[in-house]
């Protein structure tokens, strides 16, 4: 039986214990990826421009299916928190069933639209590559995020931390074997191998999830062998599910857009973004976790009545962000060399593989590092700023209050990151390190606008409605909006 975190008070240490693992967890994932991209950038350039391109369209669609799939663990939070522990795998299943029909979305996303966004395919056209690659894989990752949210509504996550790990040695592992290949027994297979080393990795943990899901003793208290189709609770995780996966998938069509233009205004501008793109995505870890944390730590607390609490959760989860700020400041800000050398090994890289010429000499390297420090300066900034709005978004989910976090978040990416990119950096060909002062600009105004929803208390009258088995009456009913 997997160890449970005591959820009771909203604490710094409930809010920590049940973070860190999935924190572990989004750090596994994102090394997954951080890794593919120092080979890639050892590899070529232009696959490590292709996979930060493409890679961030792909997200747009393979993280939009797995939010919605994720918002089980809300419902199971709240059957958690108010101990109806039989109906915990029903949600999770109506998940599973969800990851099913995505077979068809993905495996079409796989075979037409990499032709519509980059062209026909061929050897040599990595975007269209590596994006068609992820959307096969695209299913498995549904999968495990549905089975993911039976462990974390319950605090259970110390397990997720593992199988996480697990899956990133896998990673690790087939990374070079499949980019680079091994003469005479594997092909060098470039861009794809990078995709297919973290699908495997994937597919791995949503196979032990799986096997760990249908035990006996899960079976016999959670439900979990009830694996029928249930229109209702289907549509009831649709409701709660949808808003947030939209605006996951508007936000990174975004910034999809954005990376888009830097490539089109030359490839400085798209060498500068990816590096520090690849390097904010190894902090990302943080934020995602504590979101989720504070979401199954708040959701508890509403199902158990205890709303009050809630603002101790904020209070818990600043102090935590301003902690690990300590550890952003040295990587981003003291020594950003630390990482961002990594990504110059191989001076063999820049060489065009198209063209045969070389995209940095001489004193334009010099002057592409610089910058870079001035860029992940202004992103570490960004990233504070980041995980303070995924914190309050992660409350107000466990709320229920979806829909405002749809509708908000995704005006300010379109207003407040395309437009000004396209206006400002776009069309008069502007230096790239302005575009990062366009990042501080939208994640500051963004965090603002989920405060401010927080602080006027509306999302209390949104706390999700969930039956008791014995009374059938709402639990939540008696939540009064009182802002």
């Amino acid at each position: 039986m997997a160890k449970q975190v005591d959820i009771s008070t909203g604490s710094f240490k409930e809010l920590w214990k049940l973070s860190l693992p999935l924190m572990i967890s989004f750090l596994s994932l994102f090394v997954m990826i951080f890794v593919d991209r120092l080979f890639l950038s050892i590899y070529s350039t232009e696959t490590l421009n292709a996979a930060t391109s493409a890679g961030t369209l792909s997200w747009s669609f393979l993280l939009g299916w797995t939010t919605l799939a994720s918002l089980a663990e809300v419902f199971v939070a709240q059957y958690n928190g108010s101990k109806q522990y039989k109906k915990i795998g029903e949600p999770v299943w109506q998940m599973i069933w969800l990851g099913l029909i995505s077979v068809v979305f993905f495996v079409l996303m796989g075979i037409f639209a990499g032709n519509f966004f980059y062209g026909a395919p061929s050897p040599t056209n990595h975007e269209h590559n590596y994006f068609s690659v992820t959307m096969y894989f695209g299913p498995f990752s549904v999968f495990l995020a549905a089975l993911t949210a039976f462990l974390v509504g319950q605090g259970k996550t110390p397990l997720i931390k593992w199988l996480a790990l697990l899956g990133n040695l896998i990673n690790v592992i087939l990374d070079p074997i499949l980019i680079f290949g091994i003469k005479g027994f594997v092909p060098s297979m470039g861009i794809n191998g990078a995709c297919i080393a973290t699908g495997v990795g994937i597919i791995t943990q949503a196979a032990i999830m799986f096997y760990i899901f249908l035990q006996k003793d899960n079976r016999e208290r959670y439900g979990t062998s009830d694996w029928t189709f249930k229109l209702k609770p289907f549509l009831k995780c649709l409701k709660v599910g949808m808003p947030p996966a939209v605006f996951v998938f508007f936000e990174l069509l975004g910034w999809a857009i954005f990376y888009r233009m830097m490539s089109q205004i030359g490839p400085i501008h798209i060498l500068v973004s990816s590096i520090c793109q690849s390097i904010l995505l190894l902090f990302v870890f943080f934020g995602l976790g504590l979101e989720k944390g504070a979401a199954a730590v708040a959701g508890n607390l509403i199902g158990s009545g205890k709303i009050d609490y809630i603002k101790k959760v904020l209070k818990s989860g600043m102090y935590l962000i301003g902690a690990f700020s300590v550890l952003v400041a040295l990587f981003f800000v003291i020594y950003p060399e630390w990482l961002m050398d990594l990504f110059f090994k191989s001076p063999s890289a820049f060489d065009s593989h198209t063209s045969g010429v070389s995209l940095l000499e001489g004193a334009q390297l010099l002057e592409v590092k610089s910058l870079i420090r001035f860029g992940l300066a202004i992103t570490g900034i960004y990233l504070v700023l980041e995980y303070a709005r995924w914190l309050l978004s992660g409350i107000l989910t466990a709320a229920g209050d979806t829909m405002f976090l749809m509708i908000s978040g995704a005006l300010c990416v379109w207003l407040l990151v395309i437009t000004p990119t396209y206006f400002f950096i776009l069309k008069p060909k502007a230096p790239v390190e302005h575009s990062f002062l366009i990042w501080v600009l939208y994640s500051s105004l963004a965090t603002l606008i989920n405060f401010v929803r927080f602080a006027r208390g509306k999302w209390k009258a949104k706390a999700l409605l969930i039956q008791t088995e014995d009374s059938g009456e709402c639990i939540a009913a008696d939540i009064q909006q009182d802002g």
